[in-house]
C-alpha cells in the first residue's frame, strides 16, 4: 500500500498510538506522519503510508490552523490544562477590544516566541518534557515563528475561543501563555483542535475506526496529495535507466520536483539536470 491518510485524531490520544494502530490495519512498519499532535490536542494528521513515507519531508513546514479554548485568569505548569494549574489571585478582566488590540500589536506577522518546556524540543540530544519531568533546570532558546491569521471566535469571561493560522513551529500552548501574560490575567490552553494542514482539512479527515474498516478505500494516492506538481509519464525502458541511477532525457516546463508516473501510478520523484531528469526519490513498488 502507498499513499496517504487524512485522520482526524481524538482528544486523550497520542499522535504514535494513531501511528502503531495504522501499522496494524496495513501491516507495515512503513508508517510516518506530518505534524506531532500532543494527547490534549484533537484533529488532522497527514499519515504516509508504505513508500509515500518518502514524501514527509515535503510535506513539512506548511503552515497550520487551529482553534483553541484558553482559560483565562489562571496559569499553567505545562500551558494547558495537563499541568498544575494555578488561579491568579484578583485577575484583571480584559475587554474584547483590549485582546483585539493586542492580538493585533503583538501577534500578527514574524515574532519570537519562546517553546513550552513540556515539548519535544531536543536539548543535548534530549526531550525538554524528559527533562521537565525530571525537575531539571531548562533554559528555552527563542525562536522565530509567524502568524498569519489570528481571529477571535467568542468570548466570554474566563474563557476565550481564538482561531490561528500561524507557520510551521509555532506553539499554540505558548501564544495562550503569552497572552494571558500580556493581558495580565494569565491563561492556558484548555482545548486545541488542528482544523487545517495548508489546504488539507480535518472536515476530509476519517476516524481511525474508520480507517480500520475501509483500509485502502481510505487511503489517498501520492499524486492526489501533490496534485499541484507537474507529473511525467515514463516508459519501462525509462524506468530501467532511472532503476539504475540514470538520466533520461526529457522535455519539461518546470524546474520540479517532478511526480514521475507508470500507467497512472507514481514510481517516485524526479528532478531535473539540465534537459534531463533522474530519480531524487525512488519507489519500490509492490502489489496491493
Amino acid at each position: 500500500m502507498i499513499g496517504f491518510l487524512l485522520i482526524d485524531k481524538e482528544k486523550g490520544a497520542t499522535s504514535f498510538s494513531c501511528v502503531s494502530a495504522v501499522r496494524k490495519f496495513f501491516d507495515t512498519r512503513k508508517v510516518g506522519f506530518v505534524g506531532t499532535l500532543d494527547p490534549l490536542a484533537s484533529g488532522l494528521m497527514i499519515v504516509a503510508v508504505g513508500e509515500a513515507t518518502k514524501m514527509i519531508s515535503y510535506l513539512e513546514g506548511l503552515d497550520k490552523t487551529y482553534e483553541t479554548v484558553i482559560q483565562l485568569g489562571a496559569t499553567s505548569s505545562t500551558c494547558d490544562g495537563e499541568g498544575e494549574i494555578e488561579k491568579v489571585e484578583n485577575p484583571k478582566e480584559p475587554t474584547l477590544a483590549e485582546i483585539e488590540q493586542i492580538l493585533q500589536n503583538s501577534f500578527l506577522g514574524e515574532r519570537m516566541q519562546i517553546p513550552p518546556i513540556h515539548s519535544a524540543i531536543q536539548i543535548d540530544g534530549r526531550r525538554a518534557y524528559n527533562l521537565a519531568r525530571k525537575g531539571e533546570d531548562i533554559v528555552m532558546k527563542p525562536r522565530k515563528v509567524i502568524f498569519h491569521e489570528v481571529d477571535i471566535l467568542d468570548y466570554k469571561w474566563p474563557t476565550l475561543r481564538v482561531r490561528l493560522k500561524v507557520g510551521s513551529g509555532t506553539y499554540v500552548r505558548s501564544f495562550a501563555h503569552d497572552l494571558g501574560a500580556l493581558l495580565g490575567c494569565g491563561g492556558y490552553v484548555k482545548e486545541l483542535r488542528r482544523t487545517h494542514i495548508a489546504n488539507f482539512s480535518v472536515s476530509d479527515a476519517r476516524m481511525l475506526k474508520e480507517v480500520e474498516s475501509l483500509k485502502g478505500e481510505a487511503v489517498l494516492p501520492v499524486e492526489e496529495v501533490f496534485s499541484d506538481w507537474e507529473q511525467v509519464e515514463l516508459s519501462m525502458d525509462q524506468i530501467a535507466v532511472l532503476d539504475n541511477g540514470g538520466f533520461i532525457d526529457f522535455n519539461v516546463s518546470g524546474e520540479g520536483p517532478f511526480l514521475g508516473m507508470l500507467n497512472g501510478q507514481c514510481v517516485g520523484v524526479l528532478e531535473k539536470r539540465e534537459n534531463q531528469l533522474k530519480y531524487r526519490r525512488k519507489f519500490l513498488l509492490q502489489e496491493g
